[in-house]
């Protein structure tokens, strides 16, 4: 190899030399950090405050409850006969509801009353012969006795003798005694008091009733009550008469009632006064949930928000992407929504993610 050679070749491998170098000391290099500061705000939802006039509204539920109903009761005992005594059967108001069976219970009063019939016709002689003014009386009083019908009124007493004398042959005992049994009689059949419908049933034809057994419920469906309870605050709003719209969640229907009953105390218990609603209508149901309205005051330039964004007297409202408080005047407040004045057409409150809120945090809002 010549020196031509050889320098070319030196040179070359300089240059790879120095060209690996920088290389390594570029790779080497430490690299700058470098940091950017990104500033987040919470996400919060408002709304716009839109002055206007606000009704009041007492707001209830309850359940209800017919408003004629009874409980059936038997004063008497007996095997029942009655064989459309079943639950959901319909009933005209005079028609027989329970009949028992009677007939030894009759057969007895039919017995005493002949009786009867015996001792007035073993006196009848001494009265024609003793008292001829009132034999005529008592004379016709035995000729209507009829053992299959309900007894007559006794003669009027015009003389304390007779009536002595009536008593010592023992007439009064019978014919009062009778008295008490035609009562019970009339106890072993039951009649329906109004049109209504059976909605509870305990026997059926042919059960041996126990003397004061409950054996049934009889409601009038045309005419139903509902009671709920409202606040002391709310009864300046609602009196007797007062209209209220009811609703059914499950039918997604409404109805109209009207406030019949006002309670006068209150439950010692919820501090809360008790109201009766009056309702009639298609589709309503013993025991059925209902939600009720109340109008109540109208409140003008005012503006209605949920009660639960209220805070130290006050609402959270957005300005400029930053929190303030803002503090109001509660004109009503109920269950959910509260009337309120101190905010401004066009404030923005903040009406939801409410936790850790607090004055001068930035936000950024959505609607």
């Amino acid at each position: 190899m010549n020196n031509q050679s050889r320098k070319i070749i030196l040179i070359l491998l300089s240059i790879f030399i120095s060209a690996l170098g920088v290389f390594i000391s570029w790779k080497l290099k430490p690299i700058e950090e470098r940091t950017e500061v990104i500033e987040s705000h919470r996400l919060v939802k408002v709304s716009t405050v839109e002055l206007g006039d606000h009704k009041a509204e007492v707001r209830f539920s309850g359940k209800l409850s017919a408003e004629d109903k009874i409980d059936v009761f038997t004063e008497v005992g007996g095997v029942l006969l009655t064989d459309n005594f079943k639950q959901g059967n319909t009933f005209s108001k005079g028609s027989v509801l329970v009949q028992l069976n009677a007939t030894e219970f009759s057969n007895n009063l039919k017995a005493v009353k002949s009786q009867l019939m015996t001792q007035v016709a073993g006196v009848m002689g001494d009265l024609k012969m003793d008292y001829p003014s009132e034999a005529k009386d008592w004379e016709g009083f035995l000729n209507t006795i009829d053992v299959h019908d309900q007894l007559p009124e006794l003669p009027e007493f015009k003389n304390e003798k007779l009536k002595r004398f009536m008593a010592g042959k023992g007439i009064l005992n019978t014919f009062y005694s009778i008295q008490g049994q035609e009562d019970k009689l009339s106890k072993f059949c039951i009649y329906a008091p109004f049109n209504g419908v059976l909605t509870n049933t305990t026997l059926k034809k042919g059960t041996l009733v126990r003397p004061g057994q409950k054996i049934g419920e009889f409601i009038n469906p045309a005419s139903f009550e509902l009671e709920t309870e409202i606040s002391l605050s709310d009864l300046q709003f609602i009196q007797k008469g007062s209209k209220v719209n009811l609703h059914s969640d499950d039918l997604n229907m409404s109805w109209q009632g009207v406030v019949s009953r006002i309670n006068s105390s209150l439950d010692p218990s919820s501090q809360m006064v008790k109201i009766f609603i009056k309702a009639q209508g298609r589709s309503l149901k013993e025991g059925m949930f209902l939600h009720g309205v109340a109008s109540g005051a109208t409140f003008k330039n005012a503006t209605q928000i949920n009660r639960k964004l209220i805070k130290n007297g006050g609402v959270y409202i957005v300005e400029n992407q930053v929190v303030t408080h803002k503090k109001i005047n509660v004109l009503y407040i109920n269950q959910a929504k509260a009337i309120v004045t101190g905010l401004a057409n066009g404030d923005q409150y903040i009406a939801d993610n409410m936790k850790g809120l607090y004055e001068g945090m930035k936000v950024s809002m959505s609607n």
